[in-house]
């Protein structure tokens, strides 16, 4: 279970990751084949995919000491922000209005800005998870004003001590 606790940012950042995108194009599908059925399923994306944004932003590693903590926090709040307003507006639309916002022009950009800036979150948090491993040398390196014979000379090896 602990190990559940230390990690849930990590469960749960994939939520909004899929739901969001899946939002998208599902909606992108219910315009295309003029299938409502698809807007429904959009929809109800929208509205997970907007409380695991929430709760991705709750469970972050704010923490961490990562140049990247910032920009990336920053993108997600963001992204948090502007996936509730969409289900917000959706939603109330939907029952106040019963309009389905799902074919709207604008509603279908602001929609696309989520996924963009869900990948770009994503994007950053996975460089900070997975930095780049330095290329391992075979030679080491010569000190400042060694001659270039000490630094390829084999070096003696001890025994490890018991």
């Amino acid at each position: 279970m602990d190990y559940i606790l230390k990690n849930l940012h990590y469960i749960v950042t994939h939520v909004p990751i899929a739901l969001l995108v899946f939002s998208f194009i599902f909606d992108l599908i219910a315009v295309i084949a003029k299938k409502r059925e698809w807007h429904s399923a959009g929809m109800l994306c929208l509205v997970v995919g907007a409380l695991g944004a929430i709760a991705s932003v709750l469970t972050g590693p704010s923490p961490w000491r990562n140049p990247l903590v910032v920009p990336h926090e920053f993108y997600a709040k963001l992204t948090m922000f502007l996936s509730i307003a969409l289900a917000i507006v959706r939603v109330g639309l939907l029952i106040w209005k019963k309009k389905e916002l799902g074919r709207n022009p604008i509603y279908l950009v602001g929609s696309l800005a989520a996924v963009i800036l869900v990948g770009y979150t994503g994007h950053i948090g996975g460089q900070m998870v997975h930095k780049p491993v330095p290329a391992k040398t075979t030679a080491p390196a010569a000190s400042p004003g060694a001659s270039p014979t000490a630094s390829t000379a084999p070096a003696a090896t001890a025994a490890p001590a018991k």
